[in-house]
């Protein structure tokens, strides 16, 4: 492992005091005065002023303690420290599987997801499908620290991905899957990366006009794309153009905050068969509780301002890289988005397979995580033979996981709004003790990390000494 390159395991946690005052807050909220009940000019009045009493009402205790199920790595990487959430897969050689998610999303847009994909046995599937699942945070959301002050293109996230996945967790090769913005960085690493990455699949990618001339289906997706930006991507043009501006506002109003993310949300969401969002009310007010204890509301828009101001940015069309591209077009959204044809895809991809769906919207991880699982089983089923194979190869070299010293690396008290950073012998809190369950969870983790490797026939690097707390 490079020296600039370390993983550790973490807790997540939410910071109580940044939590009692998102109530009081909540509390003091300022609403505008009444107006139409439709939803042609943003969230109307009377949906706002209801989301927010269920936030003030949310279950935070039950928010942190689904959290707390999951194992938390943190990642240091080219300056950089990254989030993920690890879940090793349960069967005979699981695939490394990597998922990023986008804007106003998160990690927990997949929490519904990766236990069909990690344990297939137990949903009635078969155990040789399972995947050892990464779901890291993009720089700037959630528990990930901020990017530089311009942000980072889906070509430089992609770089860090691989760094973790490759050095990091020790998986020589690997598949991916990504929507909305995960769509984007996902494509780059297929297009940077086509030694290691096995496949890519993705969740309806927003791509670019190529070059002229066009087909008729093309034509008609770009004359789409544009009457699309004019009248709902004034968000995009905003968070592009001016994300300091915005983001003071949304750093420091809950209200603001969950009508921006709320709107969207609700937008870009699939409907149930009683007309609600498929994108459930718990987990909306779990992204945006997330959003708010993180202070990440205002870097989470970056992604946007270097998209439009790093030139060479676009995925270029023409030559497609040869790794197996799976594309899956979702529909069903309240406010559809555009839905790129096949021939269009198949001037930045190589195509392997292309599925169109009339329902899972925008978010279908939350809205169809079977369909979903299936997709990824069938899509990547081809290309284990691929990856294990190569893992047999490096299985000598280990894992290049995660040194854990428990003389060093206790979990202290969370830091306001921030992961916990691990303490170094003699920085204690005063009294030198952790919170109960803290050295339990972190073990926890280890434990679970150097499990992995050795049912994947790899020595890990997690030093986990017996006898000790």
């Amino acid at each position: 492992m490079r020296r600039d390159l370390a993983v550790e395991p973490i807790r997540a946690l939410l910071d109580p005091d940044t939590l009692q005052e998102l109530r009081e807050r909540l509390g003091r909220g300022r609403l505008l005065p009444a107006d139409a009940e439709g939803w042609e000019r943003g969230m109307p009045r009377h949906w706002l002023a209801e989301l927010l009493a269920d936030w003030t009402a949310f279950d935070v205790a039950g928010f942190q303690a689904r959290l707390d199920e999951l194992t938390h790595l943190r990642a240091h990487v080219g300056g950089l420290s990254v989030h993920l959430v690890h879940a090793p897969g349960k069967g005979p050689d699981p695939l490394p599987l990597l998922l990023t998610h986008g804007w106003p999303g998160s990690f927990c847009e997949y929490l519904r997801l990766l236990p069909l994909l990690t344990d297939p046995a137990a949903h009635g599937g078969d155990p040789t499908d399972a995947f050892t699942v990464v779901v890291p945070s993009l720089p700037g959301f959630g528990f990930s620290a901020p990017p530089p002050p311009g942000g980072m293109t889906a070509e430089a996230v992609a770089g860090l991905w691989h760094r973790i996945m490759t050095e990091g967790l020790g998986y020589p090769r690997y598949a991916a899957h990504g929507s909305d913005l995960g769509a984007g960085v996902t494509a780059r690493l297929a297009r940077a990366y086509p030694d290691a990455v096995a496949g890519i699949h993705l969740a309806t990618p927003g791509l670019p006009a190529p070059p002229p001339p066009w087909t008729p289906a093309e034509q008609a997706y770009v004359a789409e794309a544009e009457a699309w930006t004019a009248e709902e991507g004034g968000y995009a043009h905003e968070q592009a153009t001016k994300p300091a501006t915005l983001g003071a506002a949304l750093h420091d109003s809950p209200v603001g905050l969950a009508a921006w993310i709320g709107e969207k949300i609700v937008a870009w969401s699939s409907t149930t068969g009683r007309g609600q969002p498929a994108f459930g009310r718990d987990l909306l007010l779990g992204t945006l509780t997330l959003y708010w204890a993180t202070g990440t509301a205002a870097s989470s828009l970056l992604p946007y301002w270097a998209a439009r101001h790093t030139p060479g940015s676009a995925l270029p069309a023409g030559d497609p890289p040869p790794v197996p591209t799976a594309v899956s077009v979702f529909g069903g959204e309240r406010v559809p988005f555009p839905k790129p044809p096949r021939e269009l895809a198949e001037r930045f991809f190589t195509l392997t397979g292309w599925h169109e769906h009339d329902r899972g919207g925008h978010f279908p991880a939350v809205a169809e995580p079977h369909l979903l699982a299936e997709i990824l089983r069938d899509t990547f089923q081809p290309l284990r033979e691929l990856c294990q194979e190569a893992s047999r190869r490096t299985s000598s070299v280990g894992m290049g996981l995660v040194l854990v010293s428990w003389a060093v690396g206790r979990i202290g008290p969370p830091r306001k709004g921030r992961v916990q950073r691990n303490r170094t012998a003699g920085e204690g809190s005063g009294s030198g003790e952790l919170a109960p369950g803290e050295l339990v969870y972190g073990r926890a983790a280890a434990i679970s990390l150097a499990r992995s490797a050795a049912e994947a026939g790899r020595p890990g690097a997690v030093n986990i000494p017996t006898g000790s707390r």
